[in-house]
Formats: structure tokens, sequence, C-alpha cells
């Protein structure tokens, strides 16, 4: 597919233009580029919207710069919209120096490669064609470098996880599978300033989409479920339609070792195809790293100075005042920001979007009496759950909560046995959900949840993360004795499996999928046997 090529002249130099339409000849035969300029405008077709429609699809912009250029309204416009698409949206956008002039005043030009090769002026050449060649070969060079851009991909495995809506996935009534995209509104932002004060909250739509590439650098801190890597996957993704290549970074282990460099290398690897690490312009590299705060300080310091090369960052944590980082120059370079939980008009938009989901997309009906009907008893069931409608309530109104209750409510068809008093009652109902969806009856839930509390408090006990083989067996046998288990163990394992409770690793481990689920039924262990007196807490 060719690239698509802008350009951007003033009328009083169009011989330049005929000129380099001839050297480009082969470019476009051979497919690898596509130009339009303002000549191609049709009769009866609106001069700027066509102007402004093209501009928009341009992967290289090259703007001719002259003295008329420069003395054109129209072209500083042009240039100044470039400019900002070469921000925004990866765009390239190349000088070419038509003749002797001031551009090298012009600071956001002057910067930029121009060609001919140093900026020399074509008119200045004894031999034109001299100065077309140099530009024909340096366009040459960066259109192959664009099209290895466009053949890039993500790998399938990354793709699933950027779509993965995790507990959501398999929650709701009336869709197969819900993806991020279904599901994800944006969250506000409360900006922190250098007083450690909030100000007012803004949407992060905005923030990212509006102010990011002008800002640079940005630190957001989020509650624990408060929705922070989803807005890394959906951000990911938007920027990625942008013509930008973000390498997303989490740290499983919790442990940051290693130089920081070559991990953005790896993870670039692991999730791009058909092209490598040094087919990118560094410019065009967007970091962002998940779960920032479990790096030690010592750790963070080196990282955040070692990155300093990349001139986009997205860096998240629980909590941006436990950073204990004292370099306060570079501390400065990151504008930050706090997620805040979902009012009553965001909370209108999940719920919206909750409802009409299908896989029958020919049933929905956004202005059906029955939507309308569904959308006030959700949201009247929502706020109820909540306890709150703006202030402090039960529970955070965070995405997940907010959806995990709606799936209840569906799920069950009625209100909720008891109300809900804390987060740990919401994960109950997401799990009892996962379970009915995965065909275990209401006679073999309480088996599956003991199963699952006593194993977490082994592995708690025993301060273990995974378990071999061997070990599960053994831990099972000792299971099996004490406790009723009229289900074969090969089928428990599968559905917890299935339903991403439990997972097998590559080694043939077995370990809890989500930590929250782990902590979970720890605690619920715990709080079930806390009147045994040989029950050990073990820090």
């Amino acid at each position: 597919m060719p690239s698509n090529l802008f350009i951007s002249y003033s009328h009083l130099d169009e011989l330049f233009i005929t000129d380099f339409l001839k050297h480009i000849t082969l470019l476009k035969q051979n497919e690898l580029i596509s130009e339009w300029y303002d000549r191609k405008i049709l009769g009866g077709q609106e001069f700027q919207e066509k102007i402004d429609e093209k501009i928009e699809i341009a992967d290289i912009i090259c703007l001719f710069i002259s003295a008329n250029f420069l003395s054109s309204e129209a072209c500083i416009k042009e240039k100044e919209k470039a400019l900002r698409l070469k921000k925004t949206n990866g765009v390239t956008v190349i000088p070419i120096i038509l003749s002797h002039c001031a551009w090298t005043d012009l600071k956001d030009i002057s910067v930029a490669l121009a060609f001919p090769i140093d900026g020399k002026p074509i008119s200045s050449y004894e031999d034109p064609n001299i100065g077309w060649v140099e530009v024909y070969n340096g366009l040459k060079k960066i259109i192959k470098k664009i099209n290895k851009e466009k053949m890039a991909t993500n790998t399938d495995i990354f793709q699933k996880f950027l779509n993965d809506a995790e507990v959501l996935k398999t929650a709701h009534s009336q869709k197969t599978e819900v993806k991020i995209s279904d599901i994800f509104v944006f969250p506000n932002l409360s900006k922190i300033n250098y007083d450690e004060e909030k100000e007012v909250a803004v949407s992060s739509e905005d923030v990212f989409f509006d102010e990011f590439f002008d800002l640079e650098k940005i630190l957001i801190a989020g509650e624990s479920q408060s929705g922070k890597t989803t807005l890394c996957k959906i951000l990911y993704s938007q920027l990625r339609a942008r013509k930008y290549f973000p390498v997303y970074l989490f740290d499983k282990e919790q442990k940051y070792d290693g130089f920081i460099n070559n991990r953005i290398e790896k993870s670039f690897s692991e999730q791009y195809e058909n092209i490598s690490f040094s087919d990118v312009d560094i410019s065009k590299i967007i970091i962002i790293i998940d779960g920032f705060h479990y790096a030690s300080a010592d750790k963070k310091y080196r990282i955040l100075k070692d990155m300093e090369k990349y001139l986009h960052q997205i860096i998240i944590v629980d909590d941006i005042f436990a950073l204990n980082i004292n370099d306060e120059n570079l501390m400065k370079s990151y504008s930050r920001y706090k997620i805040e939980q979902f009012g009553p008009l965001l909370r209108d938009k999940l719920i919206r979007k909750w409802i009409l989901l299908t896989d029958d997309i020919s049933s929905i009906n956004y202005r059906d009496n029955d939507f309308y009907k569904k959308l006030d008893n959700a949201t009247e069931f929502v706020d109820n759950a909540l306890g709150k409608l703006i202030n402090e309530g039960i529970l955070p109104a965070f995405p997940v909560f907010i959806l995990s209750i709606l799936s209840t409510h569906e799920t069950f068809d009625k209100p909720l046995d008891q109300e809900i008093t804390s987060q740990g009652y919401c994960y109950q109902a997401l799990i009892y959900i996962y379970l009915r969806k995965q065909g275990v009856n209401n006679d073999e839930m309480d088996i599956y949840i003991n199963f699952l509390s006593v194993l977490a408090y082994y592995f708690f006990s025993n301060n273990v993360s995974e378990l071999s083989e061997d070990d599960f067996k053994e831990f099972f046998q000792k299971y099996n004795e004490k406790y009723y288990f009229p289900i074969k163990i090969d089928v428990v394992l599968r559905n917890l499996q299935s339903q991403r409770m439990l997972i097998k690793t590559s080694l043939g481990n077995y370990g809890f999928y989500y930590l929250y689920l782990y902590y979970y039924f720890v605690a619920k262990y715990i709080s079930d046997h806390l009147s045994e007196k040989k029950m050990i807490l073990k820090n």
C-alpha cells in the first residue's frame, strides 16, 4: 500500500512542484507513494475541506520552503497543522528548501532534517537535478522506513492481552466474550500540582489525546481495582492507531531487576512482529510502565534516569506521594494525575454500554422503551448497591465494581440475597457468576469455594506463590482426607483454569491467576477459622 504524501507549497513556486513530481515518478510507478496537492481538487469540490481531509490522512507531509511559503498565511497554517500531526499522529514532516530564505529562524522547522542535504536550496544548485536526486534518495529511505512500520503488527498473544477484559470477560448474560473496548469509558483524572493539591477533574481522554503530546511525560496514580491496567491497554491501542509504538511493561515478579533499556527492547520484540526495535525512531516509542510502585525506591530513580531519552512516558503507580524520589527536577518533568471514581455521568455511560452489549447486533434499539426501563432499573440497582450517588459509600465507584454488580443482578435475575457491604462480597458474586457460566451447579458451589479457600491459605501459610505438580498432589491428598469432595479433581481444575481462577504454568506449577482472588480466599479462610486456636497467621 503506497504512502500518502501531502504537498504544502506556495502557488508562486509551482514550477518547483512540477520538477519534484517528475523526479518522484519511479516512486509512484512502484506504488511506494501516492502524492496529493491542491491542483488535484476537482471543480465543485469544497477547497479547504478537501485540503483538510487529505492532510489528515497523510503519512508524509512535504513543506516546500521559500520566501513565498514563509509569507503565505495559508502555507504557515498548513505548516502548523503538519507539525501538530507530527506530534499527535506520528506523521513524518519533511522541509524541502526551494530557495534562500530565513527558514532557519523557524525553530520548529530548523530542528527537522531538511532536503536537499544540509538544507541546501534547490535553486542554488548549478544543476537543480542534482538537488532533486538528493530529495528523491532521502524520500525513498523515509518511505521504506514508513512501509516497515506499516507492516508491523502486534503479536497474537499480546493482542489477546489488549482485548482481555479479565474478570468481566465472561460476565455478561447476552455476550459470549466481552472485550475491553466493549465496556471502556474514559475515567476522569484529577491533576496533582506541586503543592500536593488536587485540581479540577478532567477527562482522561482529553488529557491523553489533546494534551499528552505537549506534556510528554505523565504519572498516573490509582487505587486498587481503579482500572489502571485497563487504561494502559486502551492507551496502548489508541496510540498504536496513531502510528506510535507504545511498549507496555509490567513486572509480574514485582522486582524490576536488570537494565530498563534491555527490558524495553525485549518487551518490544514480544509485543510486535514484522519489525525490530532498531527500525523505529526513538521519537515514536512511548513507554508505558504499569505497577511502577512495586519497584524499590533506588530502582525507581535508576529506571526514570535511564529512560530520560524517551520523550513520551506513561508511568502507573498506586500513590504518587509514595514514590520516594528526591530528585526534584526529575519529578517535575512528569505531569501528575489521579484516577477518580465514576460520578453519575460516567456511570450512566458505562451502564448504557453494558445494557446494549449483545451477540445479536440486530436486536439493539437505543430508543426502545424496554431499553430505558432497563437503564433506570440498572442505575437504581447500582446506586443502591454502591451506597452512594456522589460521595464516599460502601464500595468505590470504579468500573469493575459497577459492572460486577450489574452482572450479578443479571445472572441471578433478582436482587442480591444480602446487601453488598464489602469489596470481598463483590468478588464472591463474580466468582459465583464465573462458576455458573462454567456449568457448576448450586450444590457444588460451596465445594469449589472451600477448596479455593483452603488452597489459598495453604499457599499463604507456606509462603509460596506456586505449587509443583507433586506438591499439589500432596496437598490434595491431605485435603481429600479432611473434606468431602465428590467431584473429580480433573474436572474442578479444568473449570477453574477455564475461568482463570487457577493457572497451570509452562513448568507445570499451579497458582492463582489473579492476586486479588488469592487475597480474597486467604481472607475468607481466616475469617471462617478465627475460632480455631491452632490456626497460625504469618506475616
